[in-house]
C-alpha cells in the first residue's frame, strides 16, 4: 500500500493509471468498481459530474493502490472482492463513484483505485477521512486475515515486531473469548502504524496521532526536562513502555518521535544595584505576595537581593566589630542573625553587637 492521495484532477490520474508501460507484464484495465467507462475519456466525463455537485471541494480525488506480494496473483473476481470489502471498511458508500484499474509487473499485481470523495445521491456529501493512512494499515491487515492472504509486514514493522512483547495468556484467552483485539496489541499497532507514514514526528503530533485512534499517549518528563518516554493508555487500561516491548521503549522511540522545540534553561535576571545610591525599600511598593513556588535558593536568593540597598552600611558595621564578609564562620552567623531578624539570638553571642549602626541594619524588614 502507498499512502494516499488526493487531488483536483480526475483525467491526470485516470490518465496516468491506464497508460502502458513497459515494464507492465499485460496492458492495464479497468477491473471493477461502479462506473460504466473504460476509457480515459469515458471515466472522467463520470467522475466530472461528481466535480458539479460541489465546486467548492478543491481536492475530490481520492488514490490510492492495493499490492500483492512478489510472485503471488488473485483472479480480477478475487480482486474485486477484496476492493469492495477495502472500500467499505474505508467508510466510503456504494453511491461514491470509483473503479478498480489492474497492474501486473516484475514486483507483482496490484490495483490502483481511483475514487470520487462526493457522494452522488447524498446532496454532495464529501467522505473526509481523517486519519486514514493509520486506519488503511489496519484494514488491509484485517483484509489478509479475512481473504486467506499472505500476512505482510513492512521492514521497519519486522524489526519492531522482534522487540514488542506478546500477549500474556489471560490477554490472549480474552481476545479469543471477546473477538476484539487486545489493548496491548491496539497499541502497538497503532505506534507501527504512525512510525510507517511519518519519517519524523514530534512528541506533541504523535500525541494528537494517539489520540486519533482513542489512545492516551502521556510524556513521561523528569524534573530535570529529559523526556523519559511515554505511557499509554486505552479503554481504561494503562501500560508502560516496559510493557509493550524494547521497540517502545524512549532509546527507541527518540530516533522518530522529536522535540518541537529544545528545551532552554532559563537564565535569572541579574538586576544591577549601585551601593553608593540611597536606596529605600519602601520607595519602591511590591504587589501582593503570592504563593510560594521556587526553590528554596531561589527563595534565600531573593531574601539576600532585599539587603543589597544597605550592602554598604552592613560592610561598615563588619569592620566595627573587626569581621568581614568573607570569613566563613562569621558570615553565616550574620546570615543566621540576617534570616531571623534578631540580633540577640544565642548562636551569634560570639559577635560583638555592640555597634549600634549594625543593629539599626538587623532591624530593618
Amino acid at each position: 500500500m502507498n499512502k494516499i492521495k488526493r487531488g483536483k484532477n480526475f483525467r491526470g490520474v485516470i490518465s496516468y493509471v491506464l497508460a502502458p508501460a513497459p515494464h507492465h507484464s499485460t496492458p492495464p484495465v479497468v477491473i471493477g468498481g461502479n462506473l460504466v467507462g473504460i476509457t480515459v475519456e469515458e471515466l472522467t466525463a463520470e467522475f466530472a459530474r461528481t466535480q458539479q455537485l460541489r465546486e467548492d471541494v478543491e481536492k475530490p480525488v481520492w488514490h490510492n493502490s492495493l499490492r500483492l506480494p512478489k510472485g503471488q496473483t488473485l483472479t480480477k473476481k478475487e480482486w474485486m472482492e477484496v476492493a469492495d470489502d477495502y472500500m467499505q471498511r474505508m467508510g466510503f458508500c456504494d453511491t461514491h463513484l470509483r473503479c478498480y484499474v489492474l497492474h501486473d509487473d516484475e514486483a507483482g499485481q496490484h490495483i490502483h483505485i481511483i475514487a470520487s470523495r462526493i457522494n452522488v445521491l447524498a446532496d454532495g456529501q464529501l467522505y473526509l477521512g481523517r486519519n486514514e493512512n493509520l486506519i488503511s494499515t489496519r484494514v488491509i491487515q484485517e483484509l489478509e486475515q479475512d481473504h486467506n492472504l499472505t500476512r505482510t509486514v513492512g521492514p521497519s514493522q519486522e524489526k519492531r515486531s522482534q522487540k514488542q512483547k506478546k500477549l500474556s495468556r489471560n490477554e490472549a484467552m480474552m481476545q479469543d473469548r471477546t473477538g476484539e483485539k487486545a489493548s496491548k496489541k491496539v497499541i502497538q499497532e497503532a505506534i507501527d502504524a504512525i512510525l510507517t507514514f511519518f519519517d519524523t514526528i514530534t512528541i506533541e503530533d504523535f500525541i494528537h496521532e494517539m489520540q486519533k485512534q482513542n489512545i492516551s499517549a502521556t510524556a513521561n518528563i523528569a524534573s530535570t526536562g529529559k523526556m523519559n518516554g511515554f505511557s499509554f493508555a486505552y479503554q481504561g487500561i494503562a501500560f508502560k513502555a516496559s510493557q509493550l516491548g524494547k521497540a517502545y521503549g524512549w532509546s527507541n522511540l527518540s530516533k522518530r518521535i522529536i522535540a518541537s522545540q529544545p528545551t532552554e534553561a532559563i537564565n535569572p535576571v541579574v538586576i544591577p544595584v549601585n551601593v553608593n545610591s540611597p536606596i529605600h525599600i519602601e520607595d519602591h511598593p511590591t504587589a501582593t505576595p503570592t504563593p510560594l513556588t521556587a526553590s528554596s535558593s531561589e527563595h534565600t536568593r531573593f531574601h539576600w537581593l532585599q539587603w543589597i540597598p544597605y550592602l554598604e552600611e552592613l560592610v561598615a558595621s563588619l569592620k566595627a566589630v573587626g569581621s568581614t564578609i568573607l570569613n566563613p564562620l562569621k558570615r553565616n552567623v550574620i546570615y543566621a542573625a540576617i534570616r531571623t531578624g534578631n540580633s540577640e539570638a544565642p548562636e551569634i553571642s560570639e559577635v560583638n553587637f555592640q555597634s549600634s549602626v549594625l543593629k539599626n541594619v538587623f532591624k530593618r524588614p
